[in-house]
């Protein structure tokens, strides 16, 4: 039996190969290497791995992490693949661990794993599909094209890889396919370090707003870009930024990415939180989501969105499977999507299972104060006290800024209500705390007993329309 060091090699071997092709296949040939008795036919689930950056300039993994997610976008339209999202993916950048185990973790029966290089007006990526138990090949390629085409290329890896493991592509995806166009690569490249940027985390926001918006002003016809800068607005509301002060934008970002592109589902998802958290429009909200989940049943943030639309109208037990299902396709997904879940079980009085869901984030995360933040609140549920507020001293230690509401509130429901109050400055610190949510003021207060402070901080959400 080949060792590991030799199949890594072996794949090695197969893409050194692949440059030496790049005349023909710049004159249209493209090379394919099929194994059709390896069981392709019962591959149903896949991941992407990051895409190797083979420019040798550091300053372009931006470049190579936005072509993984999207090429993980445009496998995510193939309705009979479940597929791993990106966030969950990203976490082997760089991995020394084999690619069945890699399988094992993510639950899933082939990968893609690859490389990209741009250079001048060009861009090549090599691919090959991998049966991730048997680490045999069952498909490889690779395409050169100009930068505008890029949204072809991708679409072109999907349908290959499609054929390899012999699934037939919806009318639907078809239909996409063919309306592809081409992109101005300079909107393109500001889109990717937006996107680069908006993944780094919430400090990085503004840069990735202004990213997004020299795509749009590139080309005003990018959805993809007012998808993401609707997502990247609404992702700060009632956290970092007053409602009111950010979801106009959002609104009006979505509004014009369901308008130029309505088969594009991250629109719709976009649309669907600002409908759901900012208008209140039930009926709105659901109309999106649904739609967004028949365009793209892969996508996390549609599955987390219809999650939260179900948890609004008091469905929390739907609520917390719709989670489920948005935790299957991101299984290592970063803070905050475990959060909802976690929530979604405790609105649905499933505490026990709230608390598991928290423990298996306290091993994926240790030094996240989420997760214990989440515990204390189903401990005291649970009239456990003694629990709740050791998560309690936890989350706090773990946080850097104010203490979280979660522990403020525990310490004040298990009687340690002087320990409470010390802490409450720091939430109306306005140097810590740019914007003060209401919702968290006004449940710490219930908790306190100041049932009247509490009614005028619930008053203030109510009309700042905090999600």
């Amino acid at each position: 039996m080949k060792s590991e060091i030799g199949k890594r090699w072996q794949r090695r071997a197969v893409l050194a190969t692949l440059p030496l092709l790049a005349v023909l296949v710049g004159l249209g040939w493209r090379f394919e290497w099929f194994r059709p008795n390896l069981g392709a036919g019962k591959i149903r689930s896949i991941a992407v791995l990051p895409l190797a950056n083979l420019s040798g300039d550091s300053e372009q993994e931006y470049f190579a992490d936005g072509m993984t997610e999207e090429l993980t976008t445009d496998l995510g339209q193939i309705s009979a693949l479940r597929v791993i999202s990106r966030t969950s993916a990203m976490h082997y950048k760089g991995t020394k661990k084999t690619l069945p185990e890699i399988a094992r973790e993510l639950h899933v029966d082939a990968v893609v794993e690859g490389s990209v290089e741009r250079s001048g007006g060009k861009v090549r990526i090599t691919a090959q599909l991998i049966e991730a138990p048997t680490d045999k090949h069952l498909w490889a390629s690779n395409y050169d094209r100009d930068l505008r085409d890029v949204l072809a290329l991708q679409d072109d890896v999907a349908r290959n890889v499609a054929d390899a493991i012999r699934i037939e592509l919806t009318p639907e995806h078809q239909a996409r396919q063919g309306a592809t166009r081409q992109l101005d690569p300079d909107a393109q490249d500001a889109y990717l370090r937006g996107l680069y940027a908006l993944r780094k985390g919430t400090e990085n926001t503004d840069k990735a707003i202004g990213y997004f918006q020299q795509a749009i002003d590139r080309d005003p016809n990018y959805a993809l870009a007012y998808a993401t800068l609707s997502e990247t607005y609404y992702s700060i509301s009632s956290y970092h930024h007053a409602p009111r002060e950010v979801m106009p934008q959002a609104r009006a970002a979505a509004l014009k990415a369901v308008e130029l592109d309505d088969r594009l589902a991250e629109g719709h998802v976009s649309l669907g939180f600002v409908k759901l958290f900012f208008d209140w429009d039930w009926p709105g909200a659901e109309k999106e989501f649904r739609r967004a989940l028949e365009l793209n049943s892969n996508l996390p943030q549609a599955h987390m969105g219809y999650a939260n639309y179900l948890a609004t109208l008091g469905r929390a037990d739907d609520a917390a499977r719709e989670a489920e299902r948005a935790s299957v396709l991101d299984p290592l997904a970063p803070d905050p999507a475990p959060e909802f879940e976690g929530l979604f079980f405790i609105f649905a009085r499933h505490y026990e299972e709230a608390l598991a869901r928290c423990r298996k984030q306290i091993e994926l995360h240790p030094n996240s104060p989420i997760p214990y933040s989440l515990t204390a609140l189903a401990q005291v549920e649970l009239g456990h006290m003694g629990e709740a507020t050791a998560a309690a001293d936890r989350a706090v230690q773990l946080t850097v800024g104010p203490p979280p509401p979660e522990a403020i509130f525990t310490y004040a429901s298990a009687g340690q209500k002087q320990k409470a109050r010390t802490m409450l400055p720091a939430l109306l610190d306005p140097v810590g705390n740019p914007y003060i949510c209401g919702y968290n003021m006004g449940t710490v207060y219930l908790a306190l007993g100041e049932k009247d402070e509490a009614m005028r901080w619930l008053g203030k959400a109510y009309r700042d329309r905090s999600d």
